[in-house]
């Protein structure tokens, strides 16, 4: 791979595929990939993105995709757009954030970041499938994890360099018989300075829902089987006498809303404010709320706790996957076991009666995550993968 040096440190032709980017952001991986690009064309790197279209949109750098509407096949789209750009724009590598069918005719060093075990996510789905509620939840257990799977053997197989962002899922890989040299481990950053310069706008979100600083807890994410957010909703049902005017936000959306919002029927300080695009509002929730709850029962490296943590928040996080790198049980938060819902109700209670630990705790996460979990510290190891492709 030729470089060529300037100022700002390597130099080289990116070319960055990932199915969301902005403005289409759903979750964390997107929010990975806009951070990651823009630390990256802050260093000087020619980066040219692929990613998913409302329209087929090709300018200087980017590129938009308008895709077949065939859930994760359309994936094969996107490295065929890169193979084509590869012959004219000559990239000096591709990296692909997520899970795409990599072909050996790209002829150019492929970097790969894996935000999950598709097989962990099989194994945690069939443990709950007496729960599942919706079509597309049978739908995704029977047809979808089966080809994600199958995607995560054969992209770890040809992908010349692996990124994950936590120790557990390097773990994973493993059994997949991947040579471990080719796996590097970087931790998720946030974006500090994006975060204390954003404004906390309520969007006329307080107008909708009875909302005041700190009363009320938040959850933040993916309304999924795998979430664990049924044992939330019923550990917040067990303290509301004792915990009198706290209310629950559930911020997300997903095919298992119906059924979880069936779980909180006749609970109106249960309240499900949908997916949260605003930046604004989303730091406003984050703000008010008293702490942050992460009941997953399967999770690798999620942002919500590391932006939890950025907004000087406690966080209530499961005994699961890198959570507990995360969380500093009874520093920066606490660890419930798994689909534990009185672990859950113990640790919110002990919260809401006490505001001092509350600020202690989030002193403590806002510290850790400015020493540990920074978007500069993510680009410059992500940088250090990619020279050693040369």
């Amino acid at each position: 791979m030729e470089r060529v040096e300037n100022n700002k440190g390597i130099r080289l032709k990116l070319c960055f595929v990932s199915f969301e980017y902005p403005p289409r952001i759903s979750g964390g991986a997107g929010t990975y990939a806009e951070s990651l690009v823009k630390g990256f064309e802050a260093k000087g790197i020619d980066v040219h993105t692929i990613t998913m279209g409302e329209m087929e949109i090709h300018n200087e750098e980017n590129h938009g995709i308008l895709a077949p509407n065939a859930s994760h096949w359309q994936r094969y789209y996107f490295t065929k757009r890169a193979l084509s750009l590869s012959r004219s724009e000559k990239f000096d590598l591709v990296h692909f954030n997520g899970l795409y069918p990599i072909v050996r005719s790209l002829k150019l060093p492929t970097v790969c970041t894996l935000h999950c075990s598709q097989f962990a996510i099989l194994k945690t789905s069939l443990e709950v499938s007496r729960k599942l509620k919706t079509v597309g939840n049978i739908r995704d257990l029977v047809l979808k994890q089966p080809l994600l799977c199958l995607f995560d053997v054969l992209m770890v197989r040809v992908a010349d360099k692996i990124i994950c962002p936590s120790p557990s899922l390097a773990r994973a890989l493993s059994y997949y018989h991947v040579d471990n040299r080719k796996i590097h481990v970087i931790p998720n950053g946030i974006d500090l300075e994006k975060i204390d310069r954003t404004k906390a706008l309520d969007d006329d979100l307080s107008k909708e829902y009875p909302l005041a600083k700190e009363n009320f807890i938040l959850y933040m994410g993916r309304l999924a089987p795998v979430k664990g957010i049924e044992y939330l909703i019923e550990a917040f049902k067990s303290i509301r006498k004792e915990c009198t005017n706290l209310k629950l936000v559930i911020a997300g959306s997903g095919d298992y809303e119906l059924y979880l919002k069936s779980l909180a029927r006749n609970t109106s300080d249960i309240l499900f404010v949908g997916f949260i695009r605003s930046p604004n509002t989303k730091k406003f929730l984050y703000e008010n709320s008293l702490a942050v709850v992460v009941p997953s029962l399967h999770e690798t490296f999620p942002l919500v706790p590391l932006e939890a943590m950025a907004h000087r928040k406690p966080v209530i996080g499961t005994d699961v996957g890198d959570l507990q790198l995360m969380i500093k049980h009874g520093k920066s938060g606490f660890l419930a076991r798994r689909g534990n819902s009185g672990d859950l109700a113990k640790f919110i209670t002990l919260l809401h009666h006490d505001s001092d630990l509350r600020r202690r705790m989030g002193n403590f996460g806002r510290k850790k995550v400015e020493e540990e979990f920074t978007v500069d510290r993510m680009v410059s190891e992500t940088l250090e993968v990619y020279k050693s492709l040369s």
